[in-house]
Formats: C-alpha cells, sequence, structure tokens
C-alpha cells in the first residue's frame, strides 16, 4: 500500500521538481495543498486523516492535532524554526519532527548583510523619495567604521560573520553556547550580556529561535540603550522582540532604521507599516532558487530516510541511516 505524503506548506518545488521525483521513485503518492495558503490544523484537518508523512512550512501543529492524527509518522519541516509546532505532543504521540539544518544559513546571511548597508547608506529612502520626485541625499555611514553586533551565533550568525569579514567592521557576539575556536579565527569579540553588545554596537543584527527563554528577550529596558544611530535587523522570530517597542523608537527617531523579515502575525507588518525608516520583506530569508531547491531536496529526503527506518530493506544499514538523520532530527 503507498504511503501518503502531504505537501502542506503553500509554495513547493516551484525552481525544481527533483524533490517530488525523488518521492514518486519510492512510490510515495503525493497529495498537495492547492489553497495557495497555509493549511489549518483544525479546519483542513480532513486532508490530514490518512496521511503518513507532511512536508511541513509554517502551519500550526497542536497537541490536539497530534491526537487525532493517528497514522502520521513524521513531519518535515522546510526550515529550522520549530516555534509552530508543539514539540512535546509529537514525542508524547510518538511523531518524529525534523528540520532542514543549515540549508538556508547562507541565503538569510546575504539578505541581512545587504539590508546593514541599505539602511547605512539610506538607499531605500533616496529610492522613494527620487520615484515620488524628490532630490534628497541622504549623507551614509560605512560599515567599516562600525561595530556588528550579533545575538545568536548559531549557523546563520557564523554565516554573517563570514560575509562580513570584507567589510573590516569591529565584530562583537553574543550567545549562550560560545564558539571558541570559531570566534578566535574569525576575530568575534564575545559581550556576556545583553546590555553589554546593545550598548557596544551599531548595527544589532538577531539570529535566536523562538523558544520559551527566547520570547521577547529584547524587550523595552534594551531598545531604549540602543545607540541613537543604531540599526536593528530581524530574520529571526517575531517573538524574540517587542516589536511594538522597537517601532515606537523607530516612529521617534530615537535609532536610524531597522530591517524586518519576521511579523506577529503571518502577512500582516503591522506596527511597521507606516514607517518610513523600515525595510520590510515577507519572510524571504531564505528565499533563493538555490537555497529553495536544497531545503526542500533536505525535507524530502528526511522523510524517504526515516521511512526507510520503518521499512528497511535487507542490505540497508539502519545505524548509518539513523546517523544521517541525528542533526535534522527535533522529536
Amino acid at each position: 500500500m503507498k504511503r501518503k505524503v502531504l505537501i502542506a506548506i503553500d509554495q513547493f518545488a516551484k525552481n525544481s521538481t527533483k524533490c517530488i521525483e525523488m518521492l514518486k521513485s519510492r512510490d510515495f503518492d503525493v497529495i498537495w495543498n492547492e489553497s495557495n495558503k497555509p493549511l489549518d490544523c483544525d479546519n483542513d484537518f480532513n486532508m490530514y486523516k490518512d496521511i503518513d508523512y507532511v512536508i511541513a512550512g509554517l502551519e500550526r501543529y497542536d497537541f490536539a492535532f497530534f491526537k487525532k492524527a493517528k497514522k502520521l509518522k513524521a513531519i518535515s519541516r522546510v526550515g529550522v524554526g520549530i516555534d509552530s509546532i508543539d514539540t512535546e505532543a509529537a514525542k508524547a504521540f510518538s511523531k518524529k519532527i525534523f528540520i532542514t539544518t543549515d540549508k538556508p544559513s547562507v541565503a538569510v546571511a546575504e539578505l541581512c548583510v545587504s539590508n546593514m548597508i541599505a539602511l547605512l547608506r539610506g538607499t531605500f529612502m533616496m529610492n522613494t523619495d527620487l520615484k515620488n520626485g524628490n532630490w534628497n541625499i541622504i549623507q551614509g555611514r560605512d560599515i567599516r567604521n562600525c561595530t556588528v553586533g550579533i545575538i545568536g551565533l548559531g549557523s546563520i550568525g557564523k554565516q554573517v560573520v563570514k560575509r562580513l569579514i570584507p567589510f573590516g567592521p569591529k565584530i562583537i557576539g553574543y550567545a549562550r553556547t560560545w564558539d571558541h575556536v570559531f570566534s578566535r579565527k574569525f576575530l568575534v569579540d564575545r559581550c556576556t550580556s545583553l546590555e553589554e553588545i546593545i550598548n557596544s554596537s551599531d548595527i544589532i543584527t538577531i539570529h535566536l529561535p523562538l523558544e520559551e527563554s527566547t520570547k521577547n528577550l529584547i524587550d523595552l529596558s534594551l531598545i531604549k540603550r540602543l545607540k541613537k544611530d543604531a540599526v536593528v535587523l530581524n530574520t529571526s522570530r517575531a517573538g524574540v522582540i517587542d516589536n511594538d517597542a522597537l517601532a515606537n523608537s523607530l516612529r521617534e527617531k530615537q535609532i536610524l532604521g531597522a530591517a524586518i523579515d519576521v511579523f506577529d502575525e503571518d502577512r500582516t507588518i503591522s506596527p511597521y507599516d507606516q514607517l518610513e525608516n523600515v525595510i520590510v520583506t515577507p519572510h524571504v530569508g531564505s528565499h533563493t532558487s538555490g537555497t529553495r531547491i536544497a531545503m526542500e531536496e533536505s525535507a524530502v529526503s528526511n522523510i524517504l530516510i526515516y521511512d526507510s527506518i520503518l521499512n528497511p530493506k535487507k542490505d540497508e544499514n539502519i545505524i548509518s541511516l539513523l546517523a544521517s538523520l541525528e542533526k535534522n532530527s527535533i522529536s
């Protein structure tokens, strides 16, 4: 009997169909979300009812879903964030959760660095002014004369460091787990508190997962500490920062600008929608064609490998299969 895979994410295999061919070559029945919007695990549960595996985007999967999804074996996320998935419920009902570790890192880092330069030079504001008939010249700043503070030095934060090196800024970092080898190699100075990195930085870029410990981590008290000419970038998760406090700081011109790629509500850019000193993008950090293909193929590979573990052939090395899944496995 064919195993069924639901492509729950609303944008998939647009650049390459190799990932679909991978599934079909293993005799999987592929079910598509054709609604052009994220599925709702309550209202759209009929789509999940007889599904073995889900390739997921940012849809919400809660306790009630895992309790009802009797046939489900695993969810494979196209991406690394898991804040929309109740991982404890998944464990309780023996459902595996996989992510596509490392795949988005370079694309997100490139977006960050390009936005840093755009904010420092004001190019996005001059573009708007010129199109409105205003010849308004903004004197920018050199990134080489700035201190860049990176909050979160995981795979994305490290890629940001590597792309900043040729520009020559001072780079400082704050992270719960400090990679001494990496920091020595790339001359990243360690800050021991959020207050220290906020006080010292001209540019703050945030690369944190959304967890209970990071919710609203960059709060009003820290935002008040930002330098008057500072810029803030968030490509991680909206919930790690007090967006209302940051928006108010931008509105009052207490800081220079911000670049925001993630929002509290999907497809809603509030509270940044009326602010001219903010670059807003619709959660596109990983949306380059090459990165997207790699993420989709990785999400499919997670399912194929796990299915091989559940249904092993005589000549397959289960230990090797388990090892290949380890870094992408959450539950």
